[in-house]
């Protein structure tokens, strides 16, 4: 038994480099799912004292170890299966280990958000030593534009407004500074248009006049009517909102973003539509939509529960099961990276903290997994990312917060 301790210790240090070979990560696999050696718990708590900082170590819960433990021989275990497969067998090894290793320092980090608050307040000093910038998470934060132009700071300790008569906080708190053109609203409510808008770091909700409810992201906007016309409900998008549209047959609830459309009667989808982004993508989580766009209006596309369409610039609208899990989950708070690339963990993290991305030499095409909550601090989510072979560097120029992204 010690034999294989020894050893397993010798191949997690390589595999943490990425360096395994594909036998050493076979045999590494069988030893952790191995049922006859007869004392699988020395070989497991050899797993946890080298793969963890050894306060970390000691403290873990047995509960805690069974489910990290789970985690890195399920990965493996899915990696070796992945190998049989000839188009992935040239790069399986080091997809393998990255993988397994990334979810692994995921699973452990959310450990320590709830068990560890001392580990958490040295990396935000060590930011401090290292550059004097903290970065702190965003939060609820945005601006309502009224159809006389008047620009309104809306509560940062509200998390949301409701229309009707008048505009509320979703704690019934009225807005008091929120005059209407009683002009505009006496001729047609419906031509009144409001604007929502989120700056970087910023998310807040509102509730529009059918009851529809909509979340707008970090760098968001939703341009909607005081009141929706009789035959239909339209609004326009720029970044990405979930809805949870209220049914109405006889009105469909449409959404137009960069020259898309979404047609829906009642239902729950994301849209990611920022201006930077080549292309829209729409997330249905439960319900269906009619997609189309300005360059292909004959053309309609129909998502059911699970489907993301993908629509470029050129027109061309892609189709895909997907788990809706980690498209939707900035909404509960959470980064949720399934096979992430690099570029866009980075942007999720750049608008929700408010930094501007610049990558320095060349950048490994890595992909990231797990999750990790939007409320950690900056430095927080770049320690889980740096075990992908990264190094940070965080400057501020004229007020702006700049990430400088460079391998190692």
């Amino acid at each position: 038994m010690e034999t294989n301790k020894s050893k397993i210790d010798q191949l997690l240090q390589k595999y943490k480099e990425g360096n395994c070979s594909l036998e050493e990560i076979e045999w590494l696999q069988h030893a952790l799912s191995a049922t006859d050696i007869g004392d699988q718990d020395a070989i497991d708590q050899a797993i946890v004292a080298s793969l963890l900082q050894p306060s970390a170590a000691g403290k873990m819960s047995e509960s805690r170890q069974k489910i990290v433990l789970g985690n890195i021989k399920k990965q493996i275990q899915q990696g070796t299966e992945e190998r049989d497969k000839p188009k992935f067998s040239i790069v399986w090894p080091y997809w393998a280990a990255a993988a397994c290793l990334l979810l692994f320092i995921f699973t452990m980090l959310l450990w320590q958000q709830q068990t560890s608050p001392v580990q958490a307040d040295i990396n935000l000093v060590r930011m401090q030593d290292t550059t004097g910038v903290v970065v702190k998470p965003g939060g609820n934060s945005a601006t309502l534009r009224l159809a006389n132009g008047t620009l309104l700071e809306l509560d940062k300790q509200a998390s949301g407004i409701v229309m009707g008569e008048s505009i509320t906080y979703e704690n019934g708190k009225s807005i008091a500074a929120a005059a209407l053109d009683k002009q505009g609203m006496a001729a047609d409510p419906s031509k009144v248009v409001l604007e929502l808008a989120t700056p970087l770091g910023g998310i807040y909700q509102v509730t529009l006049p059918d009851g529809t409810k909509v979340w707008l992201n970090a760098g968001s906007s939703l341009k909607y009517p005081m009141s929706f016309a009789k035959n239909e409900r339209r609004v326009s998008l720029e970044g990405e909102a979930f809805f949870e549209v209220t049914k109405d047959s006889a009105r469909p609830f449409k959404v137009l973003s960069k020259g898309q459309e979404i047609e829906v009667l009642g239902t729950a989808f994301n849209v990611n539509a920022y201006p930077d982004n080549t292309a829209i993508k729409t997330t249905l989580v439960n319900g269906k939509v009619k997609l189309s766009n300005d360059k292909r209006y004959s053309e309609a596309i129909y998502l059911l529960p699970g489907q993301q369409s993908t629509n470029t610039n050129n027109g061309k609208i892609q189709l895909a099961n997907v788990d809706t899990a980690p498209f939707t989950a900035w909404k509960e708070g959470l980064f949720y990276f399934d096979e992430t690339p690099l570029s866009d963990a980075l942007q999720q993290i750049g608008r929700w903290y408010n930094v501007e991305v610049k990558y320095k030499g060349e950048v490994p095409q890595t992909h990231f997994y797990g999750r990790i909550k939007r409320s950690k601090p900056l430095r927080d989510v770049l320690d889980v990312l740096e075990e992908g072979g990264l190094r940070f560097e965080l400057s501020k120029s004229d007020e702006k917060n700049i990430l400088y992204v460079r391998p190692l």
